[in-house]
């Protein structure tokens, strides 16, 4: 039996930018920060841990060195906190995410009413709000909020993450209650277009293990989506969650990630089945 790795799997450019600017630095022998994860991947995390990059939950705790800014963004009182204290920030925010933030200033200062498809708690929805004063309706799946002021003009925009029928959802039914909407489809291209590789890549192998961050949006999302065409799948953060009963009799194994998983812990998951049935 054979475990085969999908090839369209592995990093989106804004992930994949973000770690080589890590790595530069602390290969270089520089040491360098970061507040909160710099992606939703604990083993991938701990790595750069290992190379000496440092967690902070606050920017006081940064000690002569560059505090870098992860994917997800930050909101202008960081980069505010962070001059203040005199630190050097190295921005490796998503260039989507960057786009945004831009739009929701541009709609603030227009005095748009400004919704939010995507989850409230997640970090670049907090990033988000702090790039409108905090004054944007967020919403995901429950019903449209009693607040929404529907005569007064709106900017509608998604987390990039977004599942693409919630946002279709909510573009369908502001569009018939508001008076004024403007629609931005923030929702990352990579991600839409790995929905679309990822079923036929399930569609394909009689079994799919698929990899990543047990705390990512993203990887959550597409594990949905090979769930629903292949019903054979399975979640696994690392090799030690496989189970050797989900591949018997079975000559072909496909193994697949989110744009948050590196190509190393595809790599480890794929040797592992294949000893696991050796065995």
């Amino acid at each position: 039996m054979k475990a085969i790795i999908d090839p369209k799997a592995g990093f989106c450019g804004g992930v994949k930018r973000a770690i080589t600017l890590a790595e530069e630095l602390l290969q270089q022998g520089g040491r360098l920060a970061v507040k909160g994860e710099l992606i939703h991947n604990r083993l991938e995390m701990e790595r750069l841990q290992a190379l000496g990059l440092k967690y902070v939950d606050d920017l006081e705790e940064v000690e002569d060195c560059p505090i870098l800014v992860r994917t997800h963004g930050e909101d202008g009182a960081f980069f505010q906190h962070a001059q203040e204290l005199d630190l050097e920030t190295i921005n490796a925010t998503c260039p989507k995410v960057r786009r945004s933030q831009s739009v929701i200033r541009r709609a603030h200062q227009q005095g748009r009413q400004i919704i939010i498809v995507g989850r409230i708690n997640h970090p670049e929805v907090i990033a988000l709000q702090g790039h409108c004063e905090g004054q944007a309706i967020v919403v995901y799946k429950d019903d449209l909020p009693v607040q929404v002021d529907s005569q007064k003009p709106t900017l509608l925009i998604a987390q990039t993450t977004v599942a693409p029928e919630i946002f279709a959802e909510w573009q369908e039914r502001l569009q018939r209650q508001m008076l004024d909407l403007e629609v931005f489809d923030s929702r990352c291209s990579f991600v839409t277009r790995r929905q679309k590789e990822l079923a036929a890549f399930a569609a394909e192998h009689p079994a799919v293990v698929f990899v990543g961050g047990k705390n990512s949006s993203n990887t959550a999302l597409l594990f949905n989506v090979c769930r629903q065409i292949n019903p054979r799948s399975y979640f696994v953060e690392n090799e030690g969650e496989l189970d050797p009963d989900w591949f018997r009799h079975l000559d072909r194994v496909g193994v697949s990630g989110s744009a948050s998983t590196p190509m190393w812990q595809l790599r480890r998951v794929a040797d592992a089945i294949e000893s696991l049935i050796e065995v």
